[in-house]
């Protein structure tokens, strides 16, 4: 199961060319931003369990059985106080632009970050306990788990 999310969210979540931006402007000698230094947002999480389940625009069903995952995966997170945004999925490094993703809260899982690309959108949850990849093509959601309810 792990070996699919690593494939799927390395075609659907392409890597962007942070590094061409920040050379650039580096280059150009803006000089430092002062509020650069600071992070709004910066977790690792780790996901021992994992679940897919069919969506519609309502709601989830249709859920499989909760399995473990071994070894388990990692996610690690950081958000610039500028808006760039880190992600580190099991190793694989993505960029993100602050428009890119967005930042919301639902009433179930709480605060979350919302990544898309293309019709795949990535949800981390603040508080660690879920992830959720959206497969919006075949409408599965895969859920990792911190730990079981």
């Amino acid at each position: 199961m792990i070996n699919v999310f690593k494939n799927i969210s390395k075609t659907a979540l392409f890597k962007a060319s942070f590094f061409a931006v920040l050379f650039s402007l580096t280059a150009c000698d803006l000089g430092p931003d002062p509020a650069a230094d600071g992070a709004r947002f910066n977790r690792r999480f780790h996901y021992y369990y994992v679940q897919d389940c069919r969506f519609d625009s309502i709601e989830t069903y249709d859920c499989g059985p909760i399995s473990s995952i071994s070894p388990s995966m990692f996610v690690s997170l950081r958000i610039d106080s500028d808006g760039l945004a880190t992600l580190n999925l099991d190793g694989d490094y993505y960029y993100y632009l602050e428009s890119e993703y967005r930042e919301g809260y639902e009433p179930d899982y709480g605060s979350y970050y919302l990544f898309y690309q293309d019709d795949d959108e990535l949800t981390v949850y603040k508080d660690g306990y879920t992830l959720a990849y959206w497969d919006n093509n075949s409408r599965i959601v895969t859920f990792y788990y911190y730990e079981l309810y």
